[in-house]
């Protein structure tokens, strides 16, 4: 054989692998080649929603494909999660995480279907919140200290408070306000933050302790009264708000984080680039602002790492879960 037809028989030989490193490339630059799911666990309209949108919207063009939100909402986000847990580590599902969900549905749910650890590809946190205590403007009550004596004053179950579902922070914020005032409330759940507000508007129950921006427009338009935040400090956007723990309730703090999921096993490559194109959008300082006048809070960028993520999962369900359950909540 000559030196010639060595180098051809050498030259074909080597044609499968190079093809085959030039997939592998192509098929990296490629991600994504197609518009990708978001599941949002929550009802249109919830402050989760709000949320996502915002999002959605700058890192479809940090990717360069849409990304589509489709809520399912229901079971205190456990059906949406447990979508979000089967979907094919692809990369194009993913899905919105809440403490809620991840945390609180642990032990409000004797079988959520989904294990908050196991089942989850972490990308990065991506805001938190605390919730508002909100009375109708017709109530009586101008104050948190006002309804709060009230509450103590009057037989369990008097008064009524409404969520967006078992499991979610408003749903875990009233329990641990009756908790702290040793005297029961009567929880009614609805399907989503918007139907939850409404009820309060039309009299059907006294309150409800809401995400801020899912309760904001109703405040700023005067049909709903802010008493008290439950967060550790007052909110910039309502600075005249006490917090809860001023109020009378202290040491009471109760907030709420989201992040970016996928199902267990996404490929390393299609997280970090997923990581990357959210921190650019996080570190955008309109979309900042944006969120902030919402009433979202946001972590510092660049945004924690997907194993800072899982540790604060970790964390939250090691302090939440013994909470929880000196709380009584029972599992359904």
């Amino acid at each position: 054989m000559t030196k010639l037809h060595r180098r051809r028989a050498i030259a074909r030989a080597l044609i499968p692998f190079a093809c085959i490193a030039l997939w592998c490339l192509r098929a990296e630059a490629a991600y994504p080649e197609r518009p990708i799911k978001l599941i949002v666990p929550f009802a249109a309209g919830s402050a989760a929603d709000t949320l996502s949108r915002v999002v959605a919207t700058a890192l479809s063009e940090q990717l360069g494909q849409p990304l589509v939100v489709d809520n399912k909402g229901g079971a205190g986000g456990t059906i949406g999660t447990v979508d979000i847990a089967r979907s094919k580590p692809d990369g194009y599902t993913l899905g919105i995480a809440a403490q809620g969900t991840f945390v609180n549905n642990q032990v409000l749910y004797s079988s959520p279907g989904y294990d908050s650890i196991k089942d989850f590809s972490f990308i990065s946190e991506i805001a938190d919140v605390q919730n508002l205590l909100v009375v109708s403007e017709k109530s009586p009550y101008q104050s948190a200290p006002a309804l709060l004596e009230a509450i103590k004053a009057k037989p369990p179950e008097t008064f009524r408070y409404s969520s967006s579902g078992v499991g979610t922070s408003h749903h875990i914020a009233g329990a641990t306000v009756a908790q702290y005032l040793d005297k029961p409330l009567m929880h009614v759940p609805y399907t989503g933050a918007p139907q939850g507000l409404s009820a309060i508007l039309s009299g059907d129950v006294d309150m409800g302790l809401y995400n801020m921006p899912a309760a904001m427009g109703l405040v700023k338009s005067g049909k709903l009264r802010p008493l008290a935040v439950t967060g550790p400090k007052r909110s910039s956007l309502l600075p005249d708000v006490p917090t809860l723990d001023e109020s009378g309730l202290q040491g009471y703090s109760v907030t709420l984080w989201w992040g970016l999921v996928g199902p267990a096993q996404l490929p390393s490559d299609i997280s970090a680039r997923l990581y990357a194109a959210l921190d650019k959008v996080m570190s955008n300082a309109a979309l900042r602002d944006k969120l902030i006048g919402l009433g979202f809070t946001l972590p510092d960028t660049p945004i924690p790492q997907p194993a800072a993520f899982e540790s604060l999962v970790r964390r939250d369900l090691a302090t939440w879960i013994p909470v929880l359950q000196k709380l009584g909540t029972a599992a359904q």
